[in-house]
């Protein structure tokens, strides 16, 4: 009773006995369905190799009969047999003898061979065909010719010599001229083929295929049987009655049924419609077919039956194997452990007894890495501000505690990063994914480095990291490679990117300091570079040697006066030159340019916002935070451009404005005014105070049509309009919207609607009735 209650307690058990016991009930399942596959698989394979039977003996079957016929078809048209074939000497005649008899020798499959002299009216015959006398032969090859004229021509015809029954004595193949024989004149060629050839192809094909005992038939089209590889048919089956009917019924040529009638059980393969329009039929017991599968059955359910009970005292003995090592650590857990609520079976609660441990002992390791981690990153900060400071035995003693990989007096070289902004992280500098990112391209750039010689990183502030990288002048030579080779890894996967400056290549850990400190100097011509660039040193040696301290003031004046202006072109090859003229500064005079850029620029825009009555879409509050928050000379070019734009926009806009105003006035004082006879292109400018050139070049620009046409499409559509209402004359309509000249309305309405006042009046009324 406690056996039973403590297996029911241990639940991890019960699941490895259901694990084991679903196994092998799978598998068992699966055995199944493999030897019912296998099954299936051996009765396709034995009908398969009856089909390949079949078909061996009809190709063999076929091969012999198309040699047959190119001897019959050789010896016939042979200019040597023409004494045999129909001569009319008797005695040229016999001396053509010799010939058939070395044709027949030459041949596994001939008889003899026959020659039938119309001429004559005589038979001429190969000697060696073993028969007692020729008339026995030349008696049924006639017999055959006198009882059907319709004699098959070059085909194998069964012949019984004795004419007495008892089966084929040889075929026969007749080869003669025209469709038929038509007299005892005619000459004719029969070559007479042994049948035993045939017999002991067919008993060795059977043999072969593993078929001894089945029974092989070939039966002509009458359904007569021409040859039996296993003596006559099994007693109680007729073949013309049973089967012959039913392989004549089926579609396919080659196939297979079962024939099952009282005890008779056989499975019928046959060959349907083969060489010579000859049939091929094999019988086998369906028993002995059978016999093997029910055979296999048996086995496979003693072996199934053995599988599974050894499979399941075999799951048995391993679940209590693999049980063992855990009930050896549940004995580990504290008794006040094994309760806990929720905990499930034994190895829910081992694991979460383990976690609680590994957790705490995590939380340990965790406390201890980050105060290491501290304090090595103090460490690495201390030596980039003060390198100078530490003696030998200091830095030594600081490689040995924190394990720096840096060395005493190898060459050096510096790469500080500055890592661009993350989309969505603008604005947001010592944030946590900042962080992250710093840490992923600190611990990637130091795998990299580190393959050709030492490499330290540390973090320092704002999104910045110093590579500090030893090893041979060669390889410090090709930091900007491998520095790219890293921005290509981070854009890969963490979609940004950063800028490096690189130092010169120093020797001596005192040296740190101050490259970083000219390093930090030349980022600052990242500006000009753009974002992602590479600074090494000869890429800014000329601006470092350069003098310029401002930009020269014709750039600023030919800005101020296109922005004026509205000339967007000249206003935007001054932005241009700028940034031109910029890209030469040292990284000191880089950022007082741009602020006296801005400065200049807010001034001309406050001139213009006093001196427009329309304001700008600007001002110099937008200008100065649009301008100094980019970091690139390309951005703030592309920022100057858009302000650029936008003043000279906004000019364009109101002159345009006015062209949209004149335009709508004049299509106002056209529709209030049309029935006026005088209205005309000069009385509208006047009106409007304008010249009647000017007048007509905006109207025809914003309306894409003259004044005049605009007039008389007004006119015709009023007009239109009386016509369908029936209470006017034509007349009186004319003279209501404004025309003076009937003709010249009329040729007006007819090209406008394609027919005249009167028709279109017409027309309108014939609508409206239907």
């Amino acid at each position: 009773m406690n056996a039973l209650q403590n297996f029911r307690a241990r639940k991890y058990l019960q699941r490895i006995l259901l694990s084991f016991m679903l196994v092998v009930t799978m598998l068992a399942v699966a055995s199944l369905l493999l030897n019912s596959n296998a099954r299936g698989r051996v009765l396709g394979m034995q009908e398969e190799a009856d089909r390949k039977l079949l078909t061996q003996i009809n190709y063999n079957i076929e091969n012999m009969n198309g040699i047959v016929i190119n001897q019959a078809v050789a010896l016939y048209n042979d200019e040597e047999m023409i004494a045999l074939k129909s001569g009319g000497d008797y005695k040229q005649s016999i001396l053509k003898i010799q010939r058939l008899n070395r044709t027949v020798a030459a041949s596994p499959y001939l008889h003899a061979a026959v020659f039938y002299n119309g001429a004559q009216q005589r038979f001429f015959s190969s000697i060696n065909h073993n028969l007692a006398s020729n008339d026995i032969l030349y008696n049924a090859l006639r017999k055959y010719m006198d009882a059907d004229a319709q004699v098959p021509k070059l085909q194998l015809v069964p012949i019984n010599l004795s004419g007495k029954g008892g089966g084929i004595d040889v075929f026969a193949m007749f080869v003669y001229d025209g469709p038929s024989l038509g007299s005892v004149n005619d000459n004719v060629l029969i070559l007479t083929v042994k049948p035993a050839w045939m017999l002991d192809n067919m008993k060795a094909l059977n043999l072969v295929s593993e078929g001894e005992g089945d029974q092989l038939f070939i039966t002509d089209g009458r359904g007569e049987i021409v040859l039996s590889a296993a003596g006559a048919t099994p007693e109680g089956l007729d073949m013309n009655r049973d089967l012959l009917p039913k392989i004549a019924e089926s579609k396919p040529s080659l196939g297979s049924f079962n024939y099952d009638e009282g005890k008779l059980h056989y499975k019928v393969t046959y060959l349907n419609r083969a060489t010579n329009n000859w049939q091929i039929v094999s019988l086998k017991d369906s028993n002995k077919v059978l016999g093997s599968v029910r055979q296999m059955r048996w086995t496979e359910a003693a072996v199934l039956i053995s599988a599974v009970t050894f499979a399941l005292l075999l799951s048995v003995l391993l679940a209590l194997r693999l049980y063992k090592p855990v009930g050896q650590l549940l004995t580990l857990v504290p008794e006040n452990g094994r309760t806990k609520p929720g905990s499930g079976d034994e190895l829910a609660l081992i694991a979460a007894n383990v976690t609680e441990m590994a957790g705490k002992l995590k939380g340990l390791e965790q406390e201890r890495a980050s105060q290491s981690n501290i304090a090595r990153s103090y460490q690495l900060r201390s030596l980039i501000a003060s390198s100078e400071a530490l003696s030998p035995e200091e830095f030594d003693r600081m490689r040995q505690q924190y394990g720096l990989d840096l060395p005493m007096d190898a060459p050096l070289r510096l790469a500080l990063v500055q890592i661009e902004p993350v989309q969505g992280l603008s604005g947001q500098p010592g944030s946590r994914m900042e962080s992250l990112l710093a840490f992923a391209v600190a611990n990637v750039g130091e795998e990299l480095l580190r393959t050709s010689g030492s490499c330290e990183a540390a973090e320092l502030k704002s999104g910045h990291l110093l590579f500090m990288v030893g090893g041979e002048p060669s390889e410090l030579d090709r930091l900007g490679e491998r520095m790219r080779q890293l921005q290509e890894t981070i854009r890969t996967y963490y979609r940004t990117s950063f800028t490096v400056t690189l130092s010169e290549i120093f020797s001596g850990y005192q040296q740190i300091t101050p490259m970083y400190q000219i390093a930090v100097r030349h980022s600052g011509y990242r500006m000009i570079l753009g974002r992602g660039a590479i600074i090494e040193p000869e890429n800014i040696a000329a601006n470092e040697r350069s003098q310029d301290l401002e930009i020269p003031q014709e750039w600023e004046r030919q800005l101020s006066e296109g922005l004026k202006s509205g000339r967007l072109e000249e206003a935007q090859q001054a932005v241009r030159n700028w940034r031109i003229a910029l890209s030469g500064f040292g990284a000191d005079q880089l950022f007082s340019a741009v602020v006296h850029l801005t400065v200049s620029l807010s001034g001309t825009l406050s001139e213009l916002s006093r001196n427009n009555l329309n304001p700008l879409p600007v001002n110099s509050q937008t200008i100065n935070r649009r301008i100094l928050e980019k970091e690139t000379l390309e951005e703030i070019e592309e920022t100057l451009l858009d302000i650029a734009r936008e003043v000279c926009g906004r000019s364009r806009s109101g002159r345009e404005d006015k062209s949209r105003l004149l335009a709508d006035t004049v299509k106002e004082i056209i529709d209030k005014h049309y029935a006026d006879p005088d209205l005309n292109v000069q009385r509208i400018a006047d009106m409007l105070k304008v010249s009647t050139i000017y007048l007509g070049q905006v109207f025809k620009t914003e309306e894409g049509q003259t004044v005049v046409d605009r007039i008389n499409a007004t006119r015709l559509l009023h007009a239109k309009e009386y016509l369908e209402e029936q209470t006017l004359t034509v007349a009186e309509i004319m003279q209501k919207v404004g025309f003076g000249n009937e003709s010249y309305f009329y040729r007006l309405f007819k090209r406008h609607y394609g027919a005249t006042p009167k028709e279109y009046r017409l027309k309108s009324a014939i609508d409206r009735s239907t």
